[in-house]
């Protein structure tokens, strides 16, 4: 493990070295945290008197007004975006990860080092893998601690549910080792940023399909449904990680690009 927290420190130093890196860090969670609470603000102090059109098919709903319906579906929807924030992060990390080093000419020396693929690969997905979901859980944080302040009781029980927070403790970790691991097996294939990053757009089309789902109504996301689901990402990440060590041939991607 000596070898893996050498990778990871180096790794740390290059991201400090990388200003876009550092604002892909940072910036998303900010807009993440700020765009959910500035819509809850919206509606506090607020009593609506008309009639709208509120799907109130989420148990946790029933019984509400109108003001507290809309304040609880649309906190469950952006809450979800939490999902999505470390994936976004992660890759950005993991796909300059290679393709970075190559371009500064570092990934030559690491390579020839007698460290192992594994342990090369294990301390990439750490570099990537701690500050995104570091960063995730902060801003989570935050946004549990003002929300309180924004909405009532009831409300904030709906959008801070058991499900959500196996979602947010266990689905964001797990969809951001996958999407590391995958960026990972991408980047020592290509010698374009760019072409690693497009692979990203596919792995948020499932969180797209639990969003509509959601928002539709046809998917609540309950305890036992989110543990089943976190049970299957730990099974796949897994599953993507040993593949990524299989295909990741580091003997001949320096003569591929050369």
């Amino acid at each position: 493990m000596h070898r893996v927290f050498i990778i990871l420190q180096k790794e740390w130093i290059e991201i400090r070295q990388q200003w876009t890196l550092l604002f892909s860090i940072v910036l998303p969670p900010i807009f993440l945290t700020v765009l959910p609470l500035f819509v809850l603000a919206q509606f506090k102090g607020t009593n609506l008197q008309t009639h709208g059109s509120v799907p109130l098919n989420y148990p946790s709903m029933q019984g509400m007004t109108l003001n507290e319906a809309l304040q609880a579906q649309i906190g469950m929807q952006l809450s979800i975006m939490y999902v999505l924030l470390p994936g976004i992060i992660t890759s950005v990390i993991a796909s300059y990860s290679i393709i970075g080093e190559k371009t500064s000419q570092t990934l030559e020396p690491v390579l020839a080092t007698p460290i192992r693929t594994w342990e090369l690969l294990l301390g990439k997905c750490l570099a990537a893998l701690i500050p995104g979901v570091g960063v995730t859980w902060l801003s989570g944080l935050i946004f549990l601690l003002i929300l309180p302040f924004l909405v009532d009781q009831r409300v904030f029980n709906a959008i801070v549910s058991p499900g959500w927070l196996v979602l947010f403790l266990l689905w964001s970790p797990l969809l951001a080792l996958i999407a590391i691991a995958v960026m990972l097996a991408v980047s020592s294939r290509v010698n374009d940023a760019r072409s690693a990053q497009q692979v990203s757009a596919w792995l948020i089309v499932p969180f797209l399909a639990v969003f509509f789902g959601q928002l539709a109504g046809v998917q609540v996301l309950g305890p036992a449904f989110t543990l089943i689901v976190a049970l299957i990402l730990a099974v796949l990440a897994i599953v993507v990680l040993w593949v990524t060590v299989r295909i990741f041939q580091r003997e001949t991607i320096l003569t591929r690009w050369k």
